[in-house]
Parts: C-alpha cells; sequence; structure tokens
C-alpha cells in the first residue's frame, strides 16, 4: 500500500509540473518578463499570507488517520469540522486583509511600472478570493490523504493542476492580462473546491455537521501549535526569497530567479510526494502501538527517496544550461543556470530531513520540527537578503544553500535516536548516508565530460542517458535491497517471456 500511495502522491505533482514547465514560455511571451513577475509576485504575497494558518492540517491528517483507524466515527467527525469551520474563518481574514491592502503593497513594498499599477492592484483583489477558496480546498484534500486514499487525492491534484495551467496560458494568449490570468486561477480553483466536496461525501463517512467537544478541539490545536511553527517556516521558505528579491531587485531580476527555483523545487518537490505517504503510516502505526514496524519502513523510503533525489541532482547539473536555453532563452542560462545549481542543492539538503520531520510529528514530537524550522526560515531570510544585497539573484541562492546546510545538518543530528527510533549511525549506513555516496560518485565521474565535450542537445542527451544508466545499476546493486532486487528481476523475467 506503501509504494502504491506514494506512486500515486507522485502522479499528483508530476503530470502539472510537466504542464506548468511547459507553459513558462508561453505566459513569458503573453504576459511579457514584468508581467510574468507580477503574477509570480501576486502568488508569492497570496501564500505568504498563509503565515495566519496554524497548520491544522498536519494535525488533521494525523488525528483523523488515528481515529478512522481506531473506528472512532464521532471524533473522526468532530476534527473534520473543527478544521473546516476553522479554515473558513481563515480564508475570510486573509482575504479581506489582501483585498484591502492591494493599494498599500503597490505603493510602498514594490516597484512597478506606472502602466502597470492598476492592474496589479486588480490582480491582488482578485487573487484575495483565491486565497479563499484555496483554504477550504487545501484542507479537504487531508480527508483522502488521512483515509490513504492517495489515488482520489491525485486524481484530483492532476485534474486541476494541469487545468490551472491551461486556463492561465489561455487567459494570457487571449489578451486578458494579468487580471485575467489571475482571474482565471481563480475560478479553477472554485471548480476544484466544488469537486472535493463530492469526492468527500462519496466516502460515506457520517459526516453530519456538529460542533467538536473541546478535547477534541485542545487535542488538534496543541499539536497544531507546534506544528505552526513548521507552516511558518514553509511559508517563509517558499516565498520570502522571492519578495525579497523583488523588493530588492525588482520584477525582471525576479523573473531569473523564479524560472530556475521553479524547475529545481517542482523536481525535487516530486520526491517529497513519494515520502509524505509515510506521515499517515507512521501516524496509524503509533495508534496502534506498532512502532517496532517502522524503523525498516524508514530507512528503505529515506535510502530510496534520497538517491532519487541525487539522481534528479545530477540531471539537473548535467542538462540544466542546455534545457534553459531551449526552454525559455539564452539570457536565462547566463542569468539563471548558477541559481539553478545552487538551489537543487540546496533542495537536495532540505530534503534529508522530509522524512524525518514527517516520522517525527507522526509520533508526537511537532515542537522540535517546528523550532528547527522556524530557525532555518529565519535564518534563510538574513543569509537571501544580504546575499541579494550583495551578488544579486545567484547571492539569494547562494544564501539559500547556507542556511539547509547549517540548519538541515543540525536537525539531522538531533532527531535521531531521539524522537526518531533510529540512530544516526544507522541513517548514515543503511538510509540517506549510502545514497548520498554511490550516487556523488556516479555523478562526480560525469560532470567533467561534460566540459570536456561540445555543447549541444546530442553531448547532453548522451551524458545525460550515461548518468542515468550508471545510476540504475548503481542504485540496483548498492541500494536496492536484496528481496527488492529478487523481486525486480523476477518482474523483468516475466515481462520477457
Amino acid at each position: 500500500m506503501l509504494l502504491r500511495n506514494s506512486l500515486w502522491n507522485l502522479s499528483g505533482s508530476a503530470v502539472p509540473m510537466v504542464v506548468a514547465l511547459a507553459t513558462v514560455p508561453l505566459l513569458i511571451h503573453a504576459l511579457g518578463v514584468e508581467g510574468f513577475g507580477i503574477v509570480t509576485l501576486v502568488g508569492s504575497v497570496i501564500g505568504y499570507f498563509g503565515v495566519l494558518d496554524v497548520n491544522l492540517s498536519a494535525g488533521a491528517i494525523k488525528y483523523l488517520s488515528e481515529h478512522h483507524a481506531a473506528g472512532d466515527c464521532k471524533r473522526f467527525a468532530e476534527t473534520f469540522w473543527f478544521g473546516i469551520m476553522f479554515y473558513g474563518l481563515l480564508g475570510l481574514i486573509g482575504a479581506l486583509g489582501i483585498f484591502f491592502g492591494a493599494h498599500a503593497l503597490i505603493e510602498h513594498f514594490f516597484e512597478v511600472t506606472p502602466g502597470m499599477r492598476d492592474a496589479t492592484v486588480d490582480a491582488f483583489r482578485i487573487g484575495a478570493l483565491g486565497f479563499a477558496l484555496s483554504q477550504a480546498q487545501n484542507y479537504l484534500l487531508v480527508v483522502p490523504q488521512a483515509l490513504q486514499r492517495y489515488d482520489r487525492s491525485a486524481q484530483s491534484e492532476a485534474f486541476f493542476g494541469v487545468l490551472v495551467n491551461l486556463a492561465s496560458v489561455a487567459a494570457a494568449m487571449a489578451g486578458t492580462g494579468i487580471t485575467g490570468v489571475i482571474a482565471a486561477r481563480v475560478a479553477v480553483s472554485a471548480t476544484n473546491l466544488l469537486y472535493l466536496v463530492w469526492l468527500i461525501r462519496g466516502f460515506r463517512l457520517g459526516l453530519a455537521p456538529c460542533w467538536p467537544r473541546k478535547e477534541v478541539r485542545a487535542l488538534l490545536m496543541s499539536f497544531s501549535a507546534y506544528a505552526y511553527l513548521s507552516k511558518i517556516a514553509s511559508t517563509l521558505h517558499q516565498h520570502a526569497d522571492k519578495l525579497i528579491v523583488g523588493a530588492i531587485a525588482g520584477p525582471v531580476a525576479l523573473t531569473f530567479y523564479t524560472v530556475p527555483v521553479t524547475l529545481a523545487g517542482r523536481i525535487l518537490g516530486l520526491t517529497y510526494r513519494l515520502s509524505s505517504v509515510i506521515y499517515p503510516r507512521a501516524s496509524a502505526l503509533a495508534g496502534a502501538g506498532r512502532i517496532n514496524e517502522l524503523r525498516p519502513v524508514y530507512l528503505d523510503v529515506m535510502r530510496y527517496v534520497t538517491f532519487i533525489n541525487i539522481a534528479a541532482l545530477g540531471a539537473i547539473v548535467l542538462a540544466g544550461d542546455e534545457f534553459l536555453r531551449r526552454w525559455v532563452g539564452e539570457a536565462f542560462v547566463q542569468n539563471g543556470y548558477p541559481v539553478l545549481v545552487l538551489m537543487t542543492i540546496a533542495l537536495l539538503v532540505d530534503s534529508l530531513t522530509n522524512i524525518p520531520s514527517l516520522v517525527n510529528d507522526a509520533l508526537g514530537h511537532p515542537r522540535i520540527t517546528g523550532r528547527f524550522a522556524l530557525a532555518n526560515g529565519l535564518f534563510g531570510i538574513a543569509t537571501v537578503y544580504l546575499g541579494t544585497l550583495s551578488g544579486g539573484i545567484v547571492g539569494a541562492a547562494s544564501g539559500h544553500l547556507l542556511a539547509s546546510v547549517t540548519l538541515g545538518m543540525s536537525f539531522l543530528l538531533f532527531v535521531h535516536g531521539r524522537t526518531v527510533p533510529v540512530t544516526f549511525g544507522e541513517a548514515l549506513r543503511s538510509g540517506f548516508g549510502r545514497s548520498l555516496a554511490i550516487g556523488a560518485l556516479v555523478i562526480g565521474v560525469l560532470v567533467p565530460l561534460k566540459w570536456l565535450m561540445p555543447a549541444g542537445v546530442v553531448t547532453t542527451v548522451a551524458i545525460v542517458c550515461a548518468a542515468m544508466l550508471a545510476l540504475t545499476m548503481a542504485g540496483l546493486y548498492f541500494i536496492v535491497g536484496v528481496e527488492e532486487r529478487a523481486a525486480m528481476l523476477a518482474f523483468a523475467r516475466r515481462l520477457r517471456s
């Protein structure tokens, strides 16, 4: 079930990612460099209002999973309705703040050319409705995930993720400008919300409206209070760097920064989808008192996901410049390729903390994850700000990397053997350490060939194929376990016969 859920969860993000990457050049062409930067800025500001969310969804997944596993329908319903009421109120407050603060944002914080100011204000105000809808939409997605029905949540995310990108391009190509693009995204979000309501009704969970008891509210809020720190850090991590670059360097530089950062984040974000399914699984095992079953699952998932991440890093380093050249133009190679490499390494380091964080939270220790995540977010803001001042967008990416290495490694050393039932030495030998060593060795041998051979599409494809083949062989012999390798060979023999 864990593998199936991982693959479904991956597909829910992978399909929209491919479409999103394909539509970026079309959006830049239709909106212009500044227009695309403004759309990114609107999304970042709206995302930044997510700091109002105390991360109740994290606690909801944990307790919905536990109550469903225990057959406690009453507590399940109370937990669900408390989340609905909370996110409804949150969406209203955030939407009002964005709507009435739109003009002040343009006047005092961001440099926009005079001809784009009115349209930018309108885009923010339309986006305010999108914020309210997205809060309810994101919460409703936790229900199928808590039930470990990632097939249904992934289908929703994939379909509407593709639709929102296509609708954005259609609006831009129709000449509606940045306001039309934001309005199209809001319309898709509203449709997605209606679909999720219909989907949850189909599970027949007996979710009659009810007022949650004090003990249910207290339990959920107590967990979420610490998880809120992780939410703040995540919001800072995803949006603060863009706000800093936009405020210091302007929308044009923000576009040159956002494109490679989006590429790196989309690719490495896929593997988080593979690993995130361990959260409801660990919560259910904890609720059933079967923690001993978690250790081998933890080590296997961490080893495999880390190896996939470092394979993605190798592909980006080897092919990133040529991909940017063909994707969005030569100007993005000179300005964006160094950012792409630095951000990919930073995201690789960040990915090492994903599975420990999920298991740590599932076992009831969100305060530790939250404190480290908040420290990482705050330290990251400082390093990105100083990096942007001194080195522009490359400096911003370097600051991001410094924060990731410093706080990420500190977190891994702290939680292993304390709140995560695996020592750091075990994780290094049988988990992420082995994957990092093997992957780095393979990529380290191939990277010099990139600079020794003539540039071009054929050379890039050949080197990437060689890297993927070498990594696949190394993974089969050094990363995949004996039983899994035997099962894969048996499956291959069946296919051949």
